[in-house]
C-alpha cells in the first residue's frame, strides 16, 4: 500500500514541479482563466448586471474549470512523457494505469482548487460574490471531480492509442461538456424535448443543475446524479482498461503496471 502511494506522489510531484518550469501549464492556471471569467461576467454586467445570473456564470465558470483540469491533467501527464521520449521508462516502472491516472487528477485537482479559489476571492471584491450554502457547494464540486476524472479515464484511453492527438482531444470534451450541460442557461430552455432525455444522462448536467440551483435557476436531481456518475464512472474505467489492453496486444505500449 505505501508503495501504491509512494507512486502516485511521485506523479504529484512531477507535475507540480513542471509548472513552476513551463508557462502554458502556469498561463493555464492564472491568466487564462481569468480571462474566461471576466469575458462572460463582463458581458452579464454589460446587460445589466442581474445578480442571479452573474452568480450562475460564476458558479458554472467554477465547476467547469475542475471537469477541465482533472482532464486534461490525466492526458497531458501521459503525452508530456511521449513528448519527452521518456514514456518507455515510464512502462518500465512499477506504476499502474490506475496509479498514473490518480496522480495525475490530484495534480489538476490542486489546481482546480487554486483557481476556484482566486475566482472566489476576484468576484467578492469586484461582484460582491460569496458562496451561499457551502455544503451544496463543496457537494457539487465533489461530483465535478467525479465527472473529470471520469472524463480523463476516458480520453487517456484514447492517448493510448493516439498520444498526442488525444491531448488535442482533452480540450475539446470540456467544451463540448458545457455546450450539452447547460452550464450557462438551463438545457429545456434551448433544446427540443425529445432530446432532453438523451442530455440528462450525462452526471455533467445534474451537476452544474446543482450548483445553478444555489441561486434559484434549474433544479437539482440528486438521485439522476447520483446513478449517472456512477454509470459514467464504471463505463469510462471499463473503456480505459479496454484501450490499455488493446493497446498492449497492438504493440503500442509495452508495459504499464
Amino acid at each position: 500500500m505505501s508503495g501504491t502511494f509512494s507512486r502516485i506522489y511521485s506523479q504529484v510531484y512531477k507535475n507540480m514541479n513542471v509548472i513552476k518550469r513551463n508557462s502554458f501549464r502556469l498561463a493555464d492556471v492564472f491568466i487564462w482563466p481569468m480571462i474566461f471569467l471576466f469575458t462572460l461576467t463582463f458581458f452579464v454586467e454589460y446587460l445589466g448586471g442581474d445578480p442571479k445570473y452573474l452568480n450562475m456564470i460564476i458558479l458554472g465558470m467554477m465547476g467547469w474549470r475542475v471537469i477541465y483540469f482533472l482532464n486534461l491533467e490525466m492526458v497531458s501527464s501521459f503525452t508530456e512523457e511521449y513528448w519527452a521520449k521518456s514514456l518507455p521508462y515510464l512502462m518500465a516502472s512499477p506504476i499502474s494505469r490506475l496509479e498514473l491516472a490518480v496522480g495525475a487528477a490530484i495534480s489538476g485537482l490542486i489546481k482546480a482548487v487554486a483557481v476556484v479559489l482566486i475566482y472566489i476571492v476576484m468576484t467578492s471584491i469586484l461582484y460582491h460574490f460569496t458562496i451561499a450554502d457551502w455544503p451544496m457547494f463543496i457537494f457539487a464540486m465533489v461530483f465535478m471531480a467525479i465527472v473529470g476524472f471520469s472524463v480523463g479515464l476516458f480520453t487517456l484511453g484514447l492517448g493510448y492509442f493516439m498520444k498526442e492527438e488525444a491531448f488535442n482531444i482533452a480540450f475539446i470534451i470540456p467544451d463540448v461538456l458545457v455546450l450539452l450541460s447547460g452550464v450557462y442557461f438551463t438545457i429545456e430552455s434551448v433544446y427540443p424535448a425529445w432530446l432532453l432525455p438523451y442530455i440528462q444522462l450525462l452526471p455533467s448536467v445534474h451537476a452544474f443543475n446543482l450548483l445553478k440551483s444555489m441561486v434559484g435557476i434549474g433544479q437539482a436531481d440528486i438521485p439522476m446524479l447520483l446513478a449517472t456518475s456512477a454509470a459514467w464512472l464504471s463505463i469510462a474505467y471499463v473503456f480505459n482498461l479496454w484501450m490499455y489492453q488493446k493497446a498492449r496486444e497492438s504493440g503500442k505500449l509495452a508495459r504499464l503496471g
